[in-house]
């Protein structure tokens, strides 16, 4: 990837996330781009990108078996927001998730957003399930049905997101 494209992306971020959240969120980008494991995909408008969703491994440790997408995090430039961008950076990006065999992702997020795409809140533990105090934003999406009900236990994620920041919940709803 080239700095343009990974300085588009961060800038995606950091607006999409605005002054409060915007900064923290493209130094997260930042640093999960540079993990061999983390998929991007951009959506571009008018020559520019105007969308961008990341995805890294997440682990159940019972369960190695199992193939398991973190989504995190996902930005739309303010400007687009609205006109069909996110939509079509969820419908790509899990296209492509279910292409290469991932059978379920999951993600900490918006709880009228992301059910749009099938997710739906999820009793699956996150890595910090003592900071989780909006649980339906804890959401997970089957790509391979019947994937998620087994699953138990402690979880993980890249190094990167493994900060308990990223997982505490108290400062929204």
């Amino acid at each position: 990837m080239k700095q343009n494209e990974i300085d588009a992306i961060l800038n995606v971020h950091r607006l999409a996330f605005g002054p409060e959240e915007g900064e923290e969120t493209a130094q997260l980008a930042k640093d999960l781009l540079g993990h061999p494991d983390v998929l991007s995909f951009s959506v571009e408008r008018d020559g520019q990108i105007a969308g961008n969703v990341l995805f890294m491994p997440f682990e159940f440790v019972d369960h190695p078996g199992v193939a398991c997408q973190l989504l995190a995090p996902c930005g739309v430039l303010p400007e687009y927001q609205g006109q069909g961008v996110g939509r079509e950076l969820m419908q790509t990006s899990i296209a492509h998730l279910t292409a290469i065999g991932t059978d379920a992702v999951f993600v900490l997020g918006v709880p009228t957003f992301y059910p749009r795409y099938g997710f739906a809140p999820t009793d699956k533990q996150t890595p910090y399930p003592d900071l989780l105090t909006l649980p339906q934003s804890w959401m997970a999406l089957e790509l391979v049905t019947g994937t998620v009900a087994p699953l138990s236990g402690k979880t993980l994620a890249i190094p990167q997101f493994m900060q308990p920041q990223f997982w505490d919940t108290s400062m929204y709803g």
